[in-house]
């Protein structure tokens, strides 16, 4: 994900990468707000927009999976 994102000129954040890392080692499907929990310690000011903004970025570049699920939910494979 981190040399795809480079690949295609995007900053390699701190905050970019805190997601990366979420999302590369979740043994589950995280969903936005699930991400947002774990990142919020480290960044307190990052707000949910951001990881979502983020998330569809990384989507974007078919780096990561979308999972609709019954209740209306989406969560997010990064372990392809």
């Amino acid at each position: 994900m981190i040399q795809k994102l480079r690949d295609n000129g995007y900053k390699l954040t701190p905050q970019r990468i805190a997601i990366v890392k979420i999302l590369s080692t979740s043994k589950g499907h995280p969903s936005v707000e699930d991400i947002h929990e774990q990142i919020k310690a480290d960044f307190p000011t990052m707000s949910l927009a951001t990881v979502y903004r983020n998330i569809v970025l990384i989507k974007s570049l078919g780096e990561v999976l979308e999972l609709g699920f019954p209740d209306g939910s989406n969560r997010y494979d990064g372990n392809r």
